[in-house]
């Protein structure tokens, strides 16, 4: 079923909107958990959560893509779980992910640095269209769905080795841009 069948179900109130949502991305949405929080009962939690989340904001909003949309829910609301302490295992991929990219993003602790995280966020979208294609999967695997290294390395049939180099440099000239733009890193 597509996209936009499915939107028009939670539109329409139908409950199998949910069920059609989690057949075709519920395995992709429990991964994407799983790799924040290290705990398969807390990310089949998190991805019910994230469904009645959905439930509640379709409608009024509308979005382009669904995947795209409860991926987004799935993950904020994965954090927020590891940030609560809620979690079973907490902290080691969140800490792994984020201090790979410590040096090349603000804190976001201070009132300015939010106001400008759409502009940062732009420029990392346009970096990110730039890369190759194994290059940005990797990274955004890494760096969005906090994908263990090992891992990346399976399902693209790398070594360890060659993903973390690829990280590196792809990390390397993404702070070499944000300086280009005006970004102290």
């Amino acid at each position: 079923m597509q996209d936009k069948s499915i939107i028009d179900m939670f539109f329409d109130r139908d409950e199998e909107a949910i069920k059609q949502t989690d057949e075709r991305y519920g395995a992709r949405l429990r991964s994407l958990a799983r790799g924040v929080l290290d705990s398969a009962e807390d990310a089949e939690e998190c991805v019910n959560d994230a469904y009645l989340a959905v439930w509640n904001r379709i409608p009024p909003e509308k979005p382009e893509s669904l995947f795209a949309f409860v991926s987004k829910i799935v993950r904020n609301t994965a954090l927020t779980r590891l940030r609560d302490g809620s979690a079973k295992k907490r902290g080691k991929n969140v800490t792994v992910c984020l201090d790979g990219l410590s040096d090349i993003l603000p804190s976001g602790d201070d009132v300015s640095e939010r106001i400008e995280a759409a502009e940062l966020a732009s420029l990392i979208n346009g970096f990110l269209r730039a890369c190759g294609e194994d290059e940005r999967d990797m990274f955004i695997l890494r760096y969005y769905g906090f994908m263990p290294v090992s891992d990346i390395a399976k399902k693209y049939g790398f070594t360890q080795s060659k993903v973390k180099m690829t990280l590196k440099r792809c990390r390397d000239r993404l702070k070499a841009h944000l300086e280009r733009n005006g970004y102290n890193v």
